[in-house]
């Protein structure tokens, strides 16, 4: 499961000391999913270098792999930054998105590659959302953010890796950032963790009936609470 700390490594990013660059990609993603990067936010080569106490070089490695996967976007004589993420384009990688985890789940059901062990597990990371809540943990308030997004993407991403589709995994993976980075700029469009835990449970109580279109109506419906947010960015 998760660990409570959004400064601790997760299990969906994790830090290898073998590669440098990766601890800057897991560095930059971690401090989006706290909320404390987002749409249009400068990254210093200089500030990380000094901060993670490593060379420039890794650092530009890895800036340039976030700006492949389009998350960051380089302007002359400013250098990188987290993209820009205007309502438009929130809207337009929510239309790619919904469409193309359909694609996920249905390749899971049609396949029936989903198993009991692997609902159980779901449920399992779902409750880990809420457990500072249920717990009454007094944590602050962007490792309780980390916790919450840290938790979305683990759900969302046990479907796209089970589907066996690397290609949709990837684009998926980065559309959660790139939606994030947009939405982070006012975190109430997320929505309450409580919120969030309900509308997953709708989907693992879906998934098992084992009726692939209750599971399209569920993630539907999870899908649709954040559109009717969005007008507010």
């Amino acid at each position: 499961m998760l660990d409570n700390s959004y400064d601790k490594l997760s299990h969906m990013i994790t830090y290898s000391k073998a590669n440098l660059s990766e601890i800057v990609v897991s560095y930059v993603k971690n401090k989006i999913l706290t909320g404390e990067l987002k749409s249009g936010d400068r990254l210093v080569e200089a500030d990380m270098s000094e901060e993670l106490q490593i060379s420039r070089a890794p650092i530009r490695e890895a800036l340039r792999e976030l700006h492949m996967r389009g998350i960051l976007s380089f302007l002359p004589k400013k250098g990188s930054q987290i993209l820009e993420m205007s309502y438009e384009d929130i809207w337009e990688v929510f239309s790619i998105r919904i469409p193309l985890e359909m694609q996920v789940l249905t390749i899971i059901f049609e396949k029936k590659l989903l198993q009991e062990e692997d609902i159980d597990y779901l449920e399992a990371l779902n409750n880990e959302m809420i457990k500072p809540d249920r717990e009454q943990q007094a944590i602050e308030t962007r490792e309780k953010v980390f916790i919450f997004n840290a938790s979305d993407l683990a759900f969302h991403k046990f479907f796209w890796k089970k589907s066996g589709s690397f290609r949709r995994a990837q684009i998926l993976e980065d559309q959660f950032f790139q939606l994030l980075i947009g939405m982070n700029r006012d975190i109430s469009t997320l929505g309450t963790i409580m919120e969030k835990y309900e509308e997953h449970k709708r989907i693992i109580d879906a998934c098992r009936t084992g009726a692939l279109d209750q599971v399209l109506a569920a993630f539907q419906a999870h899908m649709d609470s954040y559109l009717k947010v969005v007008t507010k960015l």
